[in-house]
């Protein structure tokens, strides 16, 4: 071995505060910035994947992936007409197939009103309270809403040739599996719309879906051991948007453990895991995963995923779902007792869930100004989630902390699940 490679080799399993920060630096600015469009299947998130695998490869890390079927979808321009000529802009809601059709517009304003309503071969305007809340799509398979599987079935018998969802909120409807063309207007467009009930309009969106492919990829160590620790990410974000926050920085973190665990010798299997598909109507990769691991629950002794983590403001959160009592004590000493970092709530919005439902413990990892303003922040999912709202360091301190917890549990410690 030359003078050269050794040192490189030392620098790899040992390298500086500087490197890591250089390495965040990097790998945001490759998923963010010269990758525009991370959504599943579409040519970014092909981009990504790829990225994320020779990563880890050139870190000597052994990697697999799962390959699936999924669809994109290309947005359009969309406008309504009126018969007096009023022009209204409208956005397609994503995932919806287009359409150019001109017929008599229907109102409905509340639930029962949608549930009664008639119109077969229509447009169908629907406003008010209960179209105020994006609906989960109606195949989803890790929750469903008794109250929202209504309103989707009431749209599906209105027999409506085109829906139109007013609210100033995100897209009420982002549902592949949901065939009645569909876009979004603003509130006050819902309600210049409204005076035309019983009127002929026209509705033109000029959207359409693409069938693709997609892939999760995973890196490995130590598989012949008996339980392994799987770290996730999602790789994948909403349709044009930069997703630092969601989830570039959860990638980061992955690619940033696997530089510093590389040489990882415990008695534990690593699994580095990029999951295609949390902002994705259908979940793919998520299912994909699932249907190759079989015996999750037997082979995995803990899930750390990690989404939306480095906000330049707050604590990083760790949350924690059954552990044992042992492991959370460490866990605390390790990760949540650390200067930045607090115990976060028991939060269900993301890939750690598919690990609880079967019966895995969990840690979920994710910025803390994130849990305090779930329901308030616009920040993920838009165009402002770019990487100057990321905390280099956190990302560089919380990947050190993470080693360092899984250096110091042992098999053991995963056989009592706490409460």
């Amino acid at each position: 071995m030359s003078v050269g490679s050794h040192e490189k080799r030392m620098e790899q399993a040992n390298p500086s505060i500087t490197n890591l920060r250089a390495d965040v630096e990097e790998h945001l600015q490759k998923l963010t910035v010269a990758i525009s469009d991370r959504s599943v299947a579409s040519a970014g998130n092909q981009n990504a994947s790829a990225y994320f695998h020779d990563v880890l490869w050139n870190l000597g890390w052994k990697v697999t992936e799962h390959d699936f079927d999924a669809l994109d979808w290309e947005d359009g321009t969309a406008y309504v007409a009126t018969g007096n000529g009023t022009h209204l802009g409208c956005l397609a809601n994503p995932y919806s197939d287009g359409c150019d059709l001109e017929a008599p517009m229907v109102v409905a304003s509340t639930a029962r009103e949608l549930g009664e309503v008639q119109a077969t071969g229509s447009i169908l305007l629907l406003i008010g309270d209960f179209v105020q809340e994006p609906l989960l799509p109606k195949k989803f398979p890790f929750y469903q809403d008794p109250a929202q599987q209504a309103i989707i079935a009431a749209m599906e018998a209105s027999k409506a040739a085109a829906i139109i969802c007013a609210s100033d909120g995100p897209p009420v409807i982002e549902d592949g599996d949901f065939e009645i063309p569909s876009v979004s207007v603003s509130i006050d467009a819902g309600r210049t719309l409204a005076a035309h009930a019983g009127k002929k309009i026209r509705l033109c969106s000029a959207c359409f879906r693409k069938p693709s492919k997609a892939k999760n990829v995973i890196g490995f160590i130590n598989p012949k051991a008996p339980k392994k620790i799987v770290f996730t990410a999602h790789i994948d974000a909403k349709k044009g948007v930069p997703g630092a926050l969601d989830n570039a920085t959860g990638i980061t973190m992955l690619l940033l453990i696997a530089r510093l665990m590389a040489d990882y010798k415990g008695p534990y299997g690593i699994e580095l895991v990029a999951l295609n598909g949390e902002d994705h109507y259908a979940v793919p990769g998520q299912l994909a995963y699932l249907k190759a691991k079989p015996n999750l629950a037997e082979s995995c002794a803990l899930n750390i995923n990690i989404d939306g983590i480095g906000y330049k403001e707050g604590d990083t959160a760790f949350s924690y779902f059954g552990l044992s009592q042992s492991m959370q004590h460490i866990a605390k000493a390790e990760l949540s007792s650390k200067p930045g970092a607090c115990e976060g709530i028991q939060w269900p919005q993301g890939d750690h869930s598919m690990f609880v439902q079967v019966g895995c413990p969990a840690i979920a990892v994710t910025s803390n100004w994130l849990l305090e303003n779930m329901m308030t922040q616009s920040v993920t999912h838009s165009e402002e989630d770019r990487m100057d709202l990321v905390e280099v360091d956190r990302l560089v301190l919380t990947a050190q902390q993470l080693k360092a917890f899984i250096e110091a549990i042992t098999p053991e410690q995963s056989l009592a699940i706490s409460e």
